[in-house]
């Protein structure tokens, strides 16, 4: 899945299609502070997103679509496909995709994009559309820990370039670096001045060819610190991104920008990943999921994303209390009629029947620990009243003879039918 070598450079472009490999010499730029300067806002590739020319991160947990969301950037700036009303597409351009990780992937994820998005057909049945996307599968890539990465990535791109140029008309926009760990090479990710030289040599490369570099990371062992490894890489970048959700979620996905150093930080925008079956090269039929975002107001994109992990924590601790997996306990205080406890154990044994199979039981153990900390912490915030569903509260006791549980709590006046209430959401 390489890159052709033939390539005929000769009458291959449009009159007036400017190609910017045939330049022989490339002129530095430089800024004399003693001349006048216009300050301008920055240009953006996708609007908000993406700056034109900059380097930016993707970063997430394993498994939350990363690669995905990474195909619909690139589907969108090579094709000028809008995913989002408030993202339009400022360039159209190609993408040059560097596939150290995930090689054998690229292309099929590329064609349920196409099917499911642009109502492509199958590779050889298609006469007029196409994606202008050229994949480097691993075996070309340098290492970016290697002093010569950054001839071997300019002589790459020059290649892609030109064939790009030669079917599209098209010069280069996008990079994409899937992913860095995969293509740092054998080096200490938190070793700032390594760090730093390797986003160096990315920076030149989408300098030299006007293109921006989207780089796709990992997050540490606790997502809400950030990317993994040394502070150097999003210090490195324009902007930010993170995908939050849980390993395996496949709707209310958050895309939340952390930094954006030349502009605003705008509102984060949901999306989902939905199933869409497509036709692949071969001719044989598979499936996979495609980005989709939500057209609803994003300034509710936090709550909405919260919403998805305490609810079904919420649903299945009063189907424990419906099921009868409760003990009646004495009452803290006069004014609670009745308190009704129920293991840890049992409400997480009760989570685990409504989550995605295809989780590990660790993923299922940490998302249901965070479901619960939304949950008690929308309840039960620290340092503040608690909340009351009506006349009636949950809350966390200590634990009872080693373990640990969560009460249910009906004061005095409670009527019938309120449980139903609570149990939605109230």
């Amino acid at each position: 899945m390489g890159i052709s070598p033939e390539l005929d450079h000769h009458n291959s472009h449009d009159e007036g299609f400017h190609d910017p490999f045939n330049d022989q010499v490339r002129k530095s730029n430089i800024v004399l502070a003693w001349e006048k300067q216009v300050v301008v806002p920055p240009k953006y590739l996708i609007e908000r997103l993406l700056i034109d020319g900059g380097i930016q991160i993707l970063a997430g947990p394993t498994s939350v679509g990363k690669t995905k969301l990474a195909e619909l950037f690139a589907f969108a700036v090579g094709t000028g496909y809008v995913f989002h009303s408030a993202c339009p597409i400022n360039r159209v351009g190609g993408v040059v995709w560097f596939a150290a990780e995930g090689e054998l992937q690229a292309v099929p994820y590329l064609r349920c994009i196409e099917q499911a998005i642009g109502g492509y057909r199958r590779n050889e049945l298609e006469t007029e559309l196409a994606t202008p996307i050229a994949v480097v599968p691993s075996g070309e890539l340098p290492k970016l820990s290697d002093p010569r990465a950054v001839q071997t990535m300019r002589a790459i791109m020059e290649r892609a370039g030109r064939a790009i140029a030669k079917r599209f008309q098209l010069a280069p926009a996008l990079i994409v670096v899937d992913t860095y760990s995969r293509m740092a090479g054998p080096v200490d990710p938190d070793k700032s001045h390594l760090a730093e030289l390797i986003y160096d040599k990315l920076i030149t490369i989408g300098r030299e060819f006007n293109s921006t570099v989207l780089v796709l990371d990992h997050t540490g062992k606790d997502p809400e610190k950030g990317v993994r490894g040394s502070t150097a890489k999003p210090a490195a970048t324009e902007i930010t991104m993170m995908i939050k959700a849980e390993t395996g979620q496949t709707s209310g996905l958050l895309l939340e920008i952390e930094k954006n150093r030349l502009g605003p930080i705008p509102e984060p925008l949901i999306f989902n990943l939905c199933t869409h079956r497509y036709i692949g090269d071969d001719g044989v039929e598979a499936s996979d999921v495609v980005p989709t975002f939500h057209s609803n107001v994003v300034g509710n994109a936090v709550r909405s994303a919260r919403n998805q992990r305490w609810q079904p924590a919420r649903k299945a601790f009063w189907q424990c209390i419906e099921d009868g997996k409760w003990k009646t306990v004495r009452s803290a205080k006069s004014d609670w009629a009745e308190v009704k406890a129920i293991s840890w154990n049992d409400w997480k044994e009760q989570y685990k029947r409504d989550v995605p199979l295809d989780k590990k039981e660790r993923s299922i153990d940490r998302s249901f620990e965070r479901a619960v900390e939304d949950l008690l912490g929308i309840v039960v915030a620290k340092n503040q009243p608690k909340r009351r569903d009506r006349s009636r509260q949950m809350v966390e006791f200590d634990e009872i003879a080693g373990e640990k549980r969560f009460w249910w709590v009906a004061t005095d006046g409670d009527g019938s039918g309120q449980q139903d209430e609570v149990s939605q959401g109230g």
